[in-house]
């Protein structure tokens, strides 16, 4: 774990004990691995190679081009035995821990996601990209990537038990003269990623306060939250 994981989890420790209403559904079975990491003038370069990552045992390479500079030039290559591509993100590239291996949609192929970070002061410094690959047939990947929170506690859940894991989205939302993290759901479907906030009665609203808070607020119900449902996440980009 990073000094800037350990910072944020010391001032902000809700994110460590995490006690929120969707943390007892099932979350996929998913194991996580750590980059190594070479930085030179602006660059920093993670690479990983992961063996037998594929169903019929081919490996996988990694390796994200993080430009702390000038956030044109960040990107991430996928390389297989017979594919090679670059997916490009422009963010402030900070860094990541490395990245979690899981089959998030339930289609009996392995995806991977990686988290970035943003980095900046107060509650900008919990600012992150999140980017999914979805496994295509051909050992070929769907790029999803979008703007949230930072928080272990953000596993991604089974609402519904379809096996397909919702992703949870947290972004802080004014209400009245007081915020909230607003949690949003989606599933990823035909290649998009799609909202499925109906299904589970979501979005919900956290207050958020300057000490632990994980309950739902009671100073409004779910008819005001659903004014703030958010079709797509915050910064959404799709490469097929």
């Amino acid at each position: 774990m990073t000094n800037f994981i350990k910072y944020i989890f010391f001032f902000f420790p809700f994110f460590v004990f995490g006690q929120y209403s969707f943390e007892k559904l099932n979350k996929p079975r998913s194991f996580s691995l750590e980059f190594k990491m070479t930085e030179k003038d602006d660059v920093q370069e993670y690479s990983k190679v992961i063996k037998s990552f594929f169903n019929d045992k081919s490996d996988l390479e990694v390796v994200i081009n993080g430009n702390t500079k000038d956030s044109r030039k960040t990107y991430i290559e996928v390389k297989t035995k017979s594919n090679f591509r670059k997916y490009f993100e422009e963010i402030p590239f900070q860094g990541t821990d490395g990245f979690s291996i899981a089959d998030f949609n339930g289609d009996g192929k392995k995806d991977f996601k990686i988290v970035c970070y943003y980095m900046g002061s107060g509650l900008a410094s919990l600012n992150v990209r999140v980017i999914y690959f979805f496994q295509k047939e051909s050992k070929e990947f769907t790029k999803i990537s979008f703007d949230d929170k930072i928080g272990e506690n953000m596993t991604e859940r089974d609402f519904d038990g379809d096996g397909n894991f919702e992703i949870i989205t947290m972004t802080l939302q004014n209400h009245k003269n007081h915020n909230y993290w607003l949690f949003n759901l989606y599933n990823f479907l035909n290649g998009d990623l799609v909202c499925v906030n109906n299904k589970m009665n979501y979005p919900i609203m956290v207050q958020y306060l300057f000490k632990d808070n994980y309950k739902l607020t009671t100073k409004f119900g779910r008819k005001e939250m659903k004014k703030y449902e958010l079709k797509k996440p915050i910064g959404l980009l799709i490469d097929n």
